[in-house]
């Protein structure tokens, strides 16, 4: 038993806490400020949907509604962690020599990954849970769902290791295994947001059937909650069915991967070679080239660190081709007397949105690991060495984004200078983000990770992006808002985002963070 609590203690641990506790005291407020305003945000945008449910008269929705976006929340999480979690982590050949039974590990990993998932269900469900009992005057609804909460991460857990045990298994038989995963990965991404777009396809004008379709269509694609909508109306014991099914097939994942633990693992690890020597000539780089090449590798070395830098620009990129084969449904949740005309004016906003999500460059420095004395080493500028690092972050981001724009222009927009003004705000709003973000890896660099979610997911510096691309377009649009001129909004953010990179780009090129 201590050694389980021992291997769970260090898996929580590896999400940043034990980090966290040695910071300064300054960085450790910034932290927790980040931290706090996220949650708030995060909370008041699902009571917002709670509340759109009661005002509708569909309150009977808001449990399984709740629910189903808490196991949407875990599946993310899960799949996002990738099958590294369970198989192929860096530190595998410790903990096997150790005195440990792969079933203590399977153990301590998986109840690490669900305590995390944990966290997210009950900030999900027991707020929304709370404003429903305050509507029916009930505390029991409040109760039930508290119990349940524990159950809830369970399913998704499964189905998220599960898929990406799969992605990697197919994966490894090929040459290029991590641009397999990564493109894999993408595909999945991709068709679950096509999914939730072919759920908007509804005839009726009024928000309450739109809504109502909505529901019924979760409840076929998820028929849980259908069970929790029942349980929570009047039939309690399917309360107990949803316990049931939701413990057996985690139980029956557990018996199954104890026994083919190591079998899975040797699938995922080792690597086959299948080449054939040539004796070549050697071709000749410039400087730039070989560290852009050097980053490219870096980059897809990692399907994690490619996911989840470029998922805003994917998402931005189905988002804009699916507009405008939904212009009818955007019509009719319109205002009465308003038209899609009236608000193109607000497009370049948009791809904004998505783009400050994340970056590559926000943990490209600390992504060189134990690897980072060979910049230190190498008669190189430091410059260029930033330079290839954002020719990365721009060659994944740029294409995608001026494709959705070529696209949100086509459909949308009928002038040349919109079409310009559509295009310049994204482009330099990316430009901005990127070299920022570098900034902020460059001032809080991390060479020491054991696991490479600790700078991905888990480092101050995409914290901090994330605040950042959030704050910085909510100040963009209240701009615009105020000036009550699109285009001369527009241009002199644009004008401003330059001349913040540019102010960045010399500070980053006075410190050399790989000897500093």
């Amino acid at each position: 038993m201590n050694k389980f609590k021992a291997l769970v203690q260090l898996q929580v641990r590896s999400y940043g806490l034990n980090k966290l506790r040695h910071q300064s005291r300054g960085k450790f407020i910034g932290v927790l400020v980040g931290v706090v305003l996220l949650v708030m945000m995060a909370i008041s945008y699902l009571l917002g949907i709670a509340f759109l449910l009661i005002d509708m008269g569909l309150a009977s929705y808001v449990p399984s509604l709740m629910f189903f976006l808490s196991s949407a929340i875990c599946l993310v999480i899960t799949f996002m962690k990738g099958s590294r979690f369970l198989f192929g982590f860096n530190d595998f050949d410790i903990l096997m020599s150790l005195p440990l039974t792969p079933r203590i590990i399977i153990a301590g990993k998986l109840l690490g990954l669900y305590l995390l998932n944990l966290l997210f269900s009950l900030l999900a469900i027991v707020p929304a849970m709370m404003l429903y009992c305050w509507h029916v005057q009930e505390l029991v609804p409040l109760l039930g769902a508290v119990l349940l909460v524990p159950f809830v991460p369970l399913l998704p857990l499964l189905l998220g290791l599960v898929l990406t045990t799969v992605i990697s298994l197919i994966a490894s038989n090929f040459r290029y295994q991590q641009l397999v995963v990564v493109l894999l990965s993408l595909g999945a991404v991709i068709a679950l947001l096509a999914g939730s777009f072919s759920l908007t396809g509804y005839d009726s004008a009024e928000m309450n059937q739109l809504l109502r379709s909505a529901m019924a269509q979760m409840e076929r694609f998820y028929p849980l909650a259908e069970v929790i909508n029942k349980g929570f109306s009047g039939q309690p014991l399917l309360l107990l069915l949803f316990i049931i099914i939701s413990v057996v097939p985690m139980f029956l994942f557990v018996v199954i991967l104890d026994r083919y633990y190591l079998s899975i693992h040797a699938l995922l690890t080792v690597r086959v070679k299948k080449g054939h020597f040539k004796l070549e000539t050697f071709r000749q780089r410039s400087v730039f080239s070989s560290l852009l090449m050097k980053e490219l590798r870096l980059c897809f070395s990692s399907s994690l660190y490619v996911t989840n830098s470029v998922i805003g620009a994917i998402l931005f990129l189905a988002a804009a081709i699916s507009l405008p084969f939904v212009q009818g449904q955007l019509s009719a949740i319109l205002p009465p007397g308003s038209s899609i005309e009236q608000y193109v004016a607000w497009l370049p906003y948009i791809p904004c949105l998505f783009l400050g999500i994340t970056t590559t460059t926000s943990a490209a420095i600390s992504m060189e690991g134990k690897n980072y004395w060979q910049y230190a080493s190498l008669p190189i500028p430091v410059g260029k060495i930033y330079q290839a690092k954002l020719m990365v972050n721009l060659l994944l981001f740029f294409p995608p984004l001026w494709i959705g724009c070529t696209v949100l222009s086509i459909a949308f927009v009928s002038t040349a200078f919109s079409v310009f003004l559509l295009f310049l705000l994204p482009t330099c709003f990316c430009l901005f983000m990127c070299i920022v973000s570098l900034k902020l890896n460059q001032l809080y660099p991390n060479f020491k990770w054991v696991n490479e979610q600790q700078v991905i997911k888990q480092s101050l510096p995409v914290l901090l992006t994330m605040l950042l691309g959030l704050v910085t377009t909510v100040i963009a649009a209240g701009s615009a808002f105020l000036i009550n001129n699109s285009a001369i909004a527009v241009l002199g953010t644009s004008i401003i985002l330059l001349a913040l990179s540019i102010t960045a780009w010399r500070s980053l090129q006075k410190r050399n963070a790989f000897v500093e």
